[in-house]
């Protein structure tokens, strides 16, 4: 059986490699890209792999329900990565995170639902946990989430209607609930931890780090292992539920530590002032490596690629 696939926001920092590698694959006859080109990432639809599988781009938003409704046409799996992506932005206007990523999902939702998609994959972030103390996971009690910003609350308010439509109806959703991602891409962003760092340290600017975030974990996950589990929970994975997905929880000095050995002299900056969305929270993932999905990224392999994305620079 060959898979037609539909990615919302896929020209973004995931979408745009995900598209590739998918590319790869024998059993994928078309790749159906949907993106509003709002970051005007125009160079993510650049020499797209010239193999069998068919690409299509539409130039869309997922608020329009009559462009999305199209765009399902045939479809088989949906990886439904539009969304607004960065904490900071959504403090400022919490309406429109709403709109996107609430009220936006609920429209390629019921789209792919009267497509009869066979699979609807889609992701949340490990971040709906906010400032959870210990290690939390999947079967946390309600009152240990704690989203610090607009975009991981209105992440757990779609979780929860995914999970209510997929429970009454049957639909096939699975929720990926993922770790800070790093690694590169076409379409990557230097927004998150570890990519902002290794920026930094390639321009010779110091890394500012809150004193007390030192030796926190926080749940991170390499953009390969990302990938490989949207690949995975097309097929695998108990319908309705919501998995924690992440290489490891990341204790700031091992990312600090792990970008010396590529940048021996990168400059640290201790500042007193914690940094929104940065407070430390372990996450357990059993329950996804439980299925059999294991991760195999490499911090260190990863940030040296990302710095070696700069080697020109000489500051």
């Amino acid at each position: 059986m060959t898979l037609k696939l539909l990615v919302t926001g896929g020209l973004g920092h995931i979408g745009s490699k995900l598209i590739r590698e998918y590319a790869k694959r024998d059993d994928v006859e078309l790749i159906r890209i949907f993106d509003n080109i709002s970051t005007q990432r125009y160079p993510a639809l650049f020499d797209l792999p010239r193999t069998h599988v068919k690409f299509e781009f539409i130039e869309g938003d997922i608020n329009d329900i009559v462009k999305i409704k199209d765009a399902m046409k045939d479809i088989d799996v949906v990886i439904h990565l539009a969304s607004v992506t960065d904490a900071p932005s959504t403090i400022n206007n919490p309406e429109l995170t709403g709109r996107v990523i609430f009220d936006g999902t609920w429209n390629v939702v019921n789209a792919a639902m009267h497509a009869n998609v066979r699979r609807f994959l889609y992701p949340s972030t490990t971040s709906v946990y906010g400032e959870a103390e210990g290690i939390v996971d999947e079967n946390s009690p309600e009152e240990l989430y704690k989203p610090a910003s607009p975009y991981a609350e209105a992440k757990r308010k779609t979780e929860k209607l995914l999970q209510k439509i997929s429970k009454e109806t049957g639909f096939p959703i699975i929720v990926l609930r993922k770790g800070t991602i790093f690694g590169t891409s076409i379409g990557m962003r230097f927004h998150t931890a570890v990519n902002k760092f290794c920026y930094l340290a390639a321009i010779n600017k110091p890394l500012d780090v809150w004193d007390s975030a030192l030796n926190s974990k926080r749940p991170y996950l390499g953009l390969n292992d990302c990938i490989r589990a949207y690949e995975f929970f097309e097929t695998n994975g108990k319908i309705g539920e919501i998995y924690n997905v992440l290489t490891k929880n990341f204790e700031m000095r091992e990312i600090i530590d792990a970008i010396r050995q590529t940048k021996p002299d990168v400059k640290i900056k201790i500042t007193k002032s914690p940094l929104l969305n940065q407070k430390p929270y372990h996450v357990g993932d059993n329950k996804i490596r439980e299925t059999g999905f294991v991760p195999k990224d490499n911090l260190q392999e990863d940030i040296r690629e990302t710095i070696g994305l700069f080697k020109s620079i000489k500051n």
